[in-house]
């Protein structure tokens, strides 16, 4: 479940003027994810995404993301389009939290995947390497192989009955893919500067 903050009609006629987007008549939590609160928008003439962010994320990088996505869609990379509000920003607040408005992508998932959408999706991948490498925007990429340990001790092991012993094997595992890691991936990570350094 990924609908951790519930909205209400209130919040819903607030976004909506703030937002110019006209009537909501329907706003309808989506279930998949596991971090952020997520609802489909639909008004009279088209569908929408409202994101909430919750408390895992980093509220000085929403920034970074929100004007990535929209220089992407410049670049004709298809991506979410993040809209502006009546204060012309990407970022608005819902009981309290962060939150933005993006546009709706038609899509589903699959799966099960086969040669034509491996190909696909490396096509993809490569275009979008290939237009953001021109794009100058700079974030820390927060999962970087020096963030790892940080993460891996952030996790809380409650039981051992399904893997016994995760913590020490994830340690160990630990240990080897830094031993392991190529010296000069920071150069390029540094040539994305667009998401890594």
């Amino acid at each position: 479940m990924a609908v951790y903050t519930k909205i209400n009609s209130k919040d819903l006629l607030s976004l909506s003027r703030d937002y110019k987007l006209g009537k909501i008549i329907k706003s309808e939590g989506i279930k998949k994810g596991i971090e952020n609160t997520n609802y489909l928008l639909k008004t009279n003439t088209k569908k929408l995404i409202l994101t909430i962010f919750e408390k895992r994320v980093q509220k000085k990088d929403l920034p970074f993301f929100m004007n990535l996505m929209e220089k992407l869609n410049k670049k004709k990379i298809i991506c979410p389009k993040p809209l502006k509000n009546s204060a012309n920003k990407h970022l608005s607040r819902i009981q309290n939290k962060p939150a933005s408005i993006v546009t709706f992508l038609k899509g589903k998932d699959k799966a099960t995947l086969n040669y034509k959408n491996c190909f696909d999706i490396g096509k993809n991948i490569a275009k979008f390497h290939k237009v953001g490498a021109k794009i100058k925007l700079y974030r820390q990429n927060s999962m970087s192989i020096n963030k790892l340990g940080d993460l891996l001790k952030s996790i809380k092991f409650t039981s051992n009955k399904i893997t016994p012993k995760l913590k020490s094997t994830l340690n160990v595992c630990l240990k080897d893919i830094k031993k392991q890691w190529p010296k000069k991936i920071a150069k390029w990570n540094y040539t994305w500067r667009f998401i890594y350094r």
